[in-house]
């Protein structure tokens, strides 16, 4: 296997320079300034986030020269997070990070964005439970869930799954995906119906979805449990894909078409809100 690493000297800092924590006595400026070695690590994964990478190709997209990116994957190896294919010398991600991974589509890490206090803020305005979920293959998975503060209400239940084509969580993931995407996935998807109203036709599906990403919200009545009605707006990555779902859910008899309108507007401003600032500045 060729060797891709190159002579040169580490890139660390200089012995005797000053580092990042400014002055004796003051620890405000390295609460501020990152540690340059996890910047560059983070830096690496989210370049192994789009597939398999050469270490050229790696040190390119990290902005970091082949020795420093060489040194900092060798760290990562040993800790599990990536791995080295030994016939052609490519890294992808290793089992720690689909660990994590597991942990954020479980709902035991919650959602991972600073949107708490969006969220908090969603269930105070419409006094209804507050849902995020997630896709996870064919299914859709809630990872976070604020449930109503009033007595009758409908939750989803933190980790718990349903068919990706179920409910208005699952076509806003379905209605963003990529369009070849999309279709590959419905074209091995048995829609099965969780209740007498979930749509299993997959014409109607995909009539549907063509609604849903052109009013950018979806509605759901009845479609996973009976007599609840919800709304949801998507969630935007820095690339434009869309990662998540956000809901508002409650009972039918308590949520008439009016309230269900400023529901939707409440719920496509908190997702807009939360993806502005998942966008790179």
């Amino acid at each position: 296997m060729e060797s891709e690493v190159e002579p040169g000297a580490d890139e660390s800092a200089p012995a005797g320079a000053a580092g990042p924590a400014g002055p004796a006595g003051s620890g405000e400026s390295g609460a501020k300034a990152p540690v340059r070695s996890v910047a560059r690590a983070v830096d690496i994964l989210l370049a192994l986030g789009s597939g398999p990478r050469r270490l050229a190709d790696i040190s390119a997209e990290a902005s970091l020269s082949k020795t420093t990116a060489y040194r900092i994957l060798s760290t990562l190896r040993q800790k599990g997070m990536v791995l080295q294919d030994e016939t052609n010398g490519e890294y992808r991600l290793g089992p720690a990070c689909f660990h994590v991974m597991s942990s954020v589509v479980s709902g035991h890490a919650g959602f991972p964005f600073d949107a708490n206090l969006d969220l908090e803020e969603l269930r105070t305005r419409t006094q209804e439970t507050v849902t995020v979920h997630v896709r996870a293959g064919l299914s859709r998975i809630c990872i976070q869930e604020l449930p109503s503060p009033q007595a009758i209400r409908y939750t989803a239940g933190l980790g718990a799954s349903a068919g990706i084509h179920v409910g208005s969580a699952g076509k806003v993931l379905l209605a963003f995906m990529p369009r070849d995407e999309r279709e590959s996935l419905l074209g091995t998807l048995e829609p099965r119906p969780m209740t007498s109203t979930t749509v299993t036709d997959l014409d109607e599906l995909r009539r549907q979805l063509a609604a849903v990403a052109e009013r950018g919200t979806a509605f759901s009545a009845g479609e996973r449990v009976s007599g609840a009605v919800g709304v949801s707006a998507p969630v935007f990555d820095g690339a434009g894909a869309v990662i998540a779902a956000l809901s508002v859910l409650g009972p039918a008899a308590r949520i008439n078409d009016e309230r269900l309108k400023e529901f939707e507007e409440l719920v496509r401003e908190t997702a807009e809100r939360i993806t502005a600032r998942i966008l790179p500045r």
